[in-house]
């Protein structure tokens, strides 16, 4: 199964109802929590377990790109940012941190976890803690420490698709990765998949079917 052959039969929603709820309800978190993953969290569940995108733009693997990461929706104050990530088999994140909050949901194929023991401050090379697989349904939360590193990777022979949830605008956010050629951690800025198909927020497309027609 592809990245678009999972939900080629179904066709972009006017109307995605569950999503713009799982949205409501994170702004709701975030408003009466500092702390909100947990409440996130247990939203992200519930969302995984009857949700998938309906709009297969927002499905398609980017081109020369390690995966492809889809901005769905951001706060007007940026403290709010959900994200599709799509991993074909054998693709994989580098290993890097956030700097903020974060919660992700795996909602098709089986992604593997690795956590990893970093100290910025002398530059040694990242050492794996653990490594978890995650299956439909099942939800993480990682570190938001500036030594919280981790990597995901598509362990499934088909394509890997997780919802990610973060307190900050997380593709715009300057943060760390690991460079193994260069054995160095370095400073990067992830970006989104949007710009390169000239897609909108999936939350706005959401929003603009709404709008009346003049």
């Amino acid at each position: 199964m592809s990245a678009l052959t999972f939900s080629s039969h179904q066709q972009p929603a006017s109307a995605d109802t569950a999503f713009a709820d799982f949205v409501r309800g994170c702004e709701a978190a975030c408003a009466i929590d500092p702390e909100p993953t947990a409440r996130i969290a247990r939203l992200a569940g519930e969302l995984a377990r009857r949700w998938r995108m309906p709009d297969p733009r927002f499905l398609q693997p980017e081109p020369d790109a390690p995966y492809a990461s889809y901005l769905l929706y951001l706060s007007h104050d940026a403290r709010l940012c959900i994200v599709l990530d799509i991993f074909l088999p054998g693709q994989a994140a580098v290993i890097h941190n956030h700097l903020c909050w974060c919660v992700f949901a795996c909602l098709h194929g089986i992604e593997h976890e690795r956590i990893y023991d970093v100290d910025l401050s002398t530059g040694v090379e990242p050492k794996e803690t653990s490594r978890l697989s995650r299956i439909p349904g099942e939800i993480s939360i990682a570190s938001a420490t500036a030594n919280g590193f981790h990597q995901v990777e598509c362990a499934s022979a088909e394509p890997a698709i997780s919802l990610h949830i973060y307190g900050a605008d997380i593709g715009a956010t300057t943060r760390q990765r690991w460079n193994a050629e260069k054995r160095a951690y370095e400073d990067f800025v992830g970006g989104y998949s949007n710009g390169v198909f000239g897609l909108p927020t999936y939350f706005d497309t959401l929003v603009a079917a709404k709008e009346p027609t003049r």
